[in-house]
C-alpha cells in the first residue's frame, strides 16, 4: 500500500488560478491572505484506497501534539502524530483492504517517502509488528 499526505488549499497561494467571470466582474475577487486548507493521509492500493486521516494544519482541527523543544504546537505532521495515524488509521485500513481482497491481512507492505516523521526511529516498530517494511 503506496501512503502519503497532502494540503489541499481553498484557494491558489502561489501564482493566482485562472478562472471564468464576465468581462464587468473581472478583478473584483480578492485572493486571501491565508488560505483554508485540509492536510490529510491516504493509501492507495491496486484494490482501493483507504478513507481521509485528516492531520495537523487542517483547518480549525485542535492541534493536539506539541513540541517538546519550544512548547508549542506543531506547524507541520511530527513523529508521535505519523505513529498514531499509522497505529490508528493506516495499518487497520490496509488490513481491512487486503482482507477483503482474500488476501492474508498480515502480509502486505506499507510504502511511504522519506519524511522525517515518516523516518523516526519510534515508527519502525509498528511495521515490524504487521511484518511490513516502512
Amino acid at each position: 500500500m503506496i501512503t502519503d499526505s497532502s494540503i489541499f488549499r481553498m484557494h491558489s497561494m502561489g501564482k493566482p488560478a485562472s478562472s471564468w467571470c464576465t468581462q464587468a466582474t473581472r478583478g473584483t475577487v480578492g485572493r486571501p491572505k491565508h488560505s483554508l486548507g485540509v492536510h490529510c493521509y491516504m493509501g492507495m492500493t491496486y484494490w482501493g484506497v483507504t478513507t481521509l486521516k485528516l492531520v495537523t494544519n487542517t483547518h480549525k482541527l485542535a492541534q493536539k501534539y506539541i513540541n517538546p523543544k519550544t512548547k508549542r504546537a506543531f506547524t507541520g505532521v511530527g513523529s508521535k502524530e505519523y505513529n498514531d495515524v499509522l497505529q490508528h488509521h493506516l495499518i487497520p485500513e490496509g488490513k481491512r483492504l487486503f482482507h477483503q481482497t482474500g488476501m492474508r491481512a498480515d502480509k502486505w507492505k506499507l510504502q511511504n517517502d522519506n519524511a522525517p516523521a515518516h523516518k523516526a526511529k519510534e515508527n519502525g516498530h509498528l511495521c515490524k509488528q504487521v511484518d511490513q517494511a516502512c
